[in-house]
């Protein structure tokens, strides 16, 4: 089973309040289709074994392998009829303009897997650095510390707890990512290239995505962009799509329809100037683009992150099908 590129549903995923992470502590035989979301995710089988597909690639991983998939990258998963296993889904946006953060997350797009066989070392070290994080969530009231005494919010009662649950939790997802990016040659991952001309090749095409992310919303084509790498195009395309796991021009769409979900949810623009500002002259051909990417229209889109928002309260049980489970 191949995960096709377009088609698959956005799942939004439902972060409460002010909180970036969300772990799911997972024993449902329930399959998910083809979806993407923008979170970062890890995925840890604990007990049976649980198979994703991604991309043309399969994985069927065993318990304690730890699977990093990229935000925003087309994934489907099967389940067996019994098993548990740990999702981790984590909003870097929050940290985006931390240098390097974004050169990390191209490393490792679309996904990497790190096992016992393939490189023991990084995956005991990541191993200990994920189950932290899990125990950091589901213990949280061991990371809120009291306030000094005498110490008084703005209405005169006593000052608020120190939240420090997600200063923990981000701690280890980066230390974690910055593991997967330094070694992610020793994961389960096919080079496209021989290993002398790897690391020329992973530096160029990590500056080629940061430049992408960064101009988006401009003219792009694939001439201009493989010029400034001094790569011929065909070169260049075939490079392209083995490190990054999709073609230049779907890349690029999809950084620009990822651009136009934040402004439709966040700015209140109209479709049209979403378009615009998204990098699209025309607006018949942004909303073909957003359907095709996202599996509905930019206002539909609107309206669901909206009604999503409003209704999102945590602790309750009864998850819709996208999310992955139980959480706190």
């Amino acid at each position: 089973m191949g995960v096709e590129h377009f088609g698959g549903y956005h799942e939004i995923v439902p972060f409460s309040g002010n909180r970036h992470v969300i772990v799911y502590m997972n024993d449902e035989p329930t399959s998910y289709p083809t979806h993407w979301h923008t979170p970062l995710e890890i995925l840890m089988p604990i007990e049976n074994g649980y198979t994703a597909h991604i991309g043309n690639r399969t994985f069927r991983l065993e318990p304690t392998d730890i699977l990093f998939v990229a935000p925003n990258v087309y994934h489907a998963y099967a389940a067996p009829p019994e098993g548990r296993r740990y999702f981790v889904l984590i909003d870097l946006s929050v940290v985006s303009d931390v240098l390097g953060v974004r050169q990390m997350l191209s490393l490792i797009n679309p996904t990497v897997l790190f096992t016992a066989s393939n490189s023991p070392l990084v995956h005991a070290r990541l191993q200990r650095l994920l189950r932290e994080l899990c125990d950091a969530y589901f213990d949280r009231e061991k990371y809120m510390i009291p306030p000094p005494d005498g110490i008084f919010g703005l209405s005169g009662a006593p000052a608020a707890p120190v939240d420090l649950l997600e200063p923990v939790i981000y701690s280890r997802a980066l230390d974690m990512l910055v593991l997967a990016a330094q070694n992610y040659g020793t994961s389960d991952r096919p080079a496209p290239v021989s290993r002398d001309r790897r690391q020329e090749y992973v530096n160029k095409m990590t500056m080629v995505c940061s430049y992408i992310d960064d101009h988006c919303t401009e003219d792009l084509s694939l001439d201009k962009v493989s010029g400034m790498m001094n790569f011929s195009k065909f070169h260049f395309s075939r490079l392209f799509r083995e490190f990054a796991g999709d073609s230049f021009y779907r890349y690029v769409n999809r950084k620009r329809i990822q651009y136009a979900c934040q402004l439709l949810v966040t700015q209140g623009m109209t479709v049209t100037d979403t378009a615009l500002a998204s990098g699209y002259s025309n607006t018949s051909s942004f909303i073909r683009m957003f359907k095709s990417v996202v599996g509905c229209t930019p206002r539909q889109y609107r309206d669901q992150a909206v009604a999503a928002a409003a209704e999102t309260t945590p602790g309750q049980g009864g998850s819709p099908p996208e999310q992955k489970g139980n959480t706190l």
